[in-house]
């Protein structure tokens, strides 16, 4: 799974915030910077998000992910597998209870977070953002093991004062994303930092420096690709959007597009830049392929107030998925209707899977084959104070796009 686009063209490896008083490219048919060279035809993008890498991954033979134990008192381990869609504890020990540090599986959320995962090279990278408090002190620190789950190490720990999160891209056992550092008198400077991390060594590299409010949000021609979010232009009621195509080897920067966040949103997927706007009110998307910078227009039709109320977008399966909101019911739940546009045979259509109690449309974890995989909610009755606990259960395409959860 892939998301977002790119911007303003930079020279040096510092991307500079852009967009103040210039005018933005628009959003839609408009002349495009030139087509990108592919880099590293590797490179893929690994996290669920730009915000979150998540917490399940994609393997060759199955879907990993993490949960909490039926007690909540340690975490495990978990395994889909891709043929028959069996879920298991990560374990292969006769007559193990999977609830103590002999089981591979286990995970101690006594002094730690449940960690994120990431699939690259054969390997399930986890992502632990470290536990501050006044009983634990643990540092963020990222750790491999094999497919069976067996042989896992820490392959690099870092400080207290520092932390990772969202967007993470890999090529082979290297490891893209964004470094943050708090600095020891509490504040946070101008900048981050574009690492690569080396899983077998451990060796950490700097790419090239960020600034603070940027993200790691896709990968698109062998590049990896930070959006960076700047101030306003005259006369904008929305923030600039600016994203930049960098290189990994070399950590230079090309500008990709620009525009004002009251202008439209992105998706980034298959090396193309999928752009919605709002001409008069109405839902429009630009499809600009990033390899030779050929576009093409779509009119969704949708009627559309607000940009805000375009959410969550995601690509799966040749199909553009967005959450479009319309409001709110008198107990404050989400009045929102989950789209789905495939370009291809330009079917639009609504997903009608939602969280029966809250509204919200269920939430993709990842994928699985030719399906996905949901989290689906699970309550005791009809009110927010019955949630118990989401699970994860794998859905067809089909299934999907039909709005059928598995039996």
């Amino acid at each position: 799974m892939k998301h977002r686009a790119f911007a303003a063209t930079l020279a040096a490896c510092l991307l500079l915030a852009g967009c103040g008083g210039e005018p933005s490219s628009a959003p839609a048919g408009s002349d495009g910077p030139a087509a990108l060279e592919t880099v590293d035809d590797r490179l893929a993008y690994v996290s669920r998000s730009p915000i979150s890498i998540g917490f399940g991954a994609e393997g060759d033979a199955g879907f990993y992910y993490t949960d909490m134990s039926e007690d909540y008192s340690h975490g495990n381990i978990h395994f889909i597998d891709k043929e028959s869609h069996q879920d298991v504890i990560l374990c292969s020990n006769p007559g193990c209870a999977h609830d103590t540090d002999a089981c591979p599986a286990w995970l101690d959320t006594q002094t730690d977070y449940l960690p994120e995962l990431a699939w690259t090279n054969g390997k399930v990278v986890l992502f632990y953002p470290g536990m501050d408090t006044d009983e634990t002190k643990v540092f963020p620190h990222i750790d491999v093991m094999n497919a069976d789950g067996s042989d896992r190490r820490k392959v690099r720990g870092f400080e207290a004062n520092q932390s990772f999160s969202g967007g993470v891209a890999a090529s082979g056992d290297s490891l893209y994303f964004i470094l943050s550092t708090i600095e020891t008198n509490g504040t946070s400077g101008a900048e981050d930092e574009l690492v690569r991390l080396n899983l077998t060594s451990g060796s950490l590299v700097t790419v090239c420096k960020v600034e603070r409010s940027a993200l790691l949000v896709g990968v698109a021609c062998g590049q990896l690709i930070i959006e960076h979010w700047g101030k306003p232009a005259e006369g904008s009621q929305g923030r600039c959007i600016a994203l930049s195509a960098i290189d990994p080897t070399t950590g230079t920067a090309k500008s990709v597009a620009e525009w004002q966040l009251d202008e439209g949103w992105e998706v980034i997927a298959d090396d193309k830049l999928f752009l919605f706007s709002m001409p008069n009110n109405v839902l429009h998307l630009t499809a600009r392929d990033l390899a030779t910078g050929e576009e093409t227009e779509y009119d969704l039709g949708i009627e559309v107030e607000d940009p805000r109320n375009i959410m969550n977008q995601s690509w799966h399966n040749g199909t553009l998925l967005f959450d479009l909101l319309s409001g709110y019911t008198e107990t404050g739940g989400v009045i929102s209707h989950f789209m789905a546009f495939t370009p291809e045979t330009q079917d639009l259509r609504e997903i009608k899977l939602c969280d029966p109690v809250r509204g919200y449309p269920i939430l993709i974890e990842g994928e699985l084959g030719d399906g996905v995989i949901l989290q689906v909610p699970q309550y005791s009755g009809t009110d927010i104070s019955s949630f118990e606990r989401d699970r994860l259960v794998y859905c067809s395409w089909e299934d999907f796009m039909n709005s059928r959860l598995p039996e």
